[in-house]
């Protein structure tokens, strides 16, 4: 079923902003969660049209790149993504310090992705200037997104993000173990992974009425294919605390994935899309989420499913970036333009069934 989302604005829950899908309660919501969006300099590189000016967005061109998962966007209530970088502050650089075109923004949310993670380690990349151009920019999008806020106040009223969809309101908590040793700067608020507040936030979201909280860790030690102690820590605490479901990211590979209900874990989401190419880091995850109520009205996650997906780089599968469900493709080598990227993707998910025992 293709779902038609024009978010607006509706209604106050207390002192929570709630944004709204659809009213009627339905059987089933499905929420898919993508790992991280990153904006490496050859993807800036890439999608800047012939003969464009590389400090204008509009000269950027990012389609393509989601055009092979659009069609699971399409199937879900609802898509939340990590965008780990500011966005709009010229020159558009990649690492250390990001900062990408809003176009890679306006196609992310022209493709269906509803929600837009910043609480991330590179949130900071450009200091005031670009957290005051990420949150304009996406304010102007009409695009829901948390993580990171204007003022103390502000993080009050608007943390948890509280969303309804399809009738059932839901809360969506997320944070950063840090900011790479940047300051945040002030009056600026990044939600960062403190125990005290973070179970401040989740106690907001049981005073404010949610059917259900999600909570969206940007932690772990990067490539690492095991969570760490401290991740398991932490997903303990935050399901002790009342979290369903806890979607991480940071590492830029793919952690394994556990559903004992009524939780539900998923470690790390890997990259969804970045230029990495170093063993595993192109290999992400589509992590669904289906939820059901049941009699009593109790909202509860029936099912956890992971869609692994391959970041293929600039003319390897096609002239540029694009993200591929991996299932989809097995067989079809004929298909790239250069196969040893087919060869590579072949290897690493064949080692990584082995290892996770997909």
């Amino acid at each position: 079923m293709v779902r038609s989302f024009r978010k607006t604005l509706l209604v106050m829950l207390g002192l929570a902003i709630c944004f709204s899908t659809e009213a009627a309660q339905p059987d089933t919501v499905r929420i898919v969660f993508i790992g991280d969006v990153m904006s490496h300099s050859p993807q800036v590189t890439a999608a800047l049209r012939s003969g464009g000016d590389r400090d204008n967005p509009a000269d950027f061109d990012y389609s393509g790149c989601f055009r092979h998962v659009q069609d699971r966007f399409d199937e879900a209530d609802f898509v939340v993504a990590n965008m780990e970088f500011p966005c709009g502050v010229t020159p558009y650089t990649g690492f250390p310090q990001f900062s990408a075109p809003q176009s890679l923004a306006y196609e992310a949310q022209r493709v269906g992705i509803d929600l837009f993670l910043t609480a991330n380690n590179h949130i900071c990349d450009k200091g005031s200037a670009g957290m005051d151009s990420t949150y304009a920019i996406y304010s102007r999008m009409d695009i829901p997104f948390t993580g990171m806020y204007r003022s103390e106040g502000e993080e009050y009223l608007n943390n948890p993000l509280i969303v309804r969809i399809k009738g059932y309101d839901i809360a969506f908590i997320n944070f950063t173990y840090g900011t790479n040793g940047l300051p945040v700067p002030r009056p600026w608020r990044v939600n960062l992974l403190d125990s005290t507040h973070v179970k401040e936030v989740i106690g907001r979201a049981r005073e404010r009425g949610v059917d259900l909280i999600v909570a969206l860790p940007h932690w772990g030690e990067e490539y690492h294919l095991d969570p760490s102690d401290s991740q398991r820590s932490w997903a303990a605490f935050l399901h002790r605390n009342g979290v369903a479901a806890v979607v991480g990211s940071h590492p830029h590979v793919v952690q394994p994935v556990e559903f004992e209900p009524p939780f539900a874990t998923a470690y790390s989401l890997g990259n969804f899309m970045s230029n990495q190419s170093d063993v595993n880091t192109q290999i992400g995850m589509l992590y669904e989420l289906v939820l059901t109520a049941g009699d009593d009205g109790v909202l509860t996650i029936a099912e956890a499913r992971p869609t692994y997906t391959w970041c293929s780089r600039r003319r390897m599968l096609e002239d540029n970036y694009t993200v591929i469900p991996i299932l989809d493709w097995i067989g079809r080598r004929d298909a790239w333009i250069d196969k040893s990227d087919y060869d590579k993707m072949l290897r690493e998910w064949t080692a990584l069934q082995t290892k996770y025992n997909l």
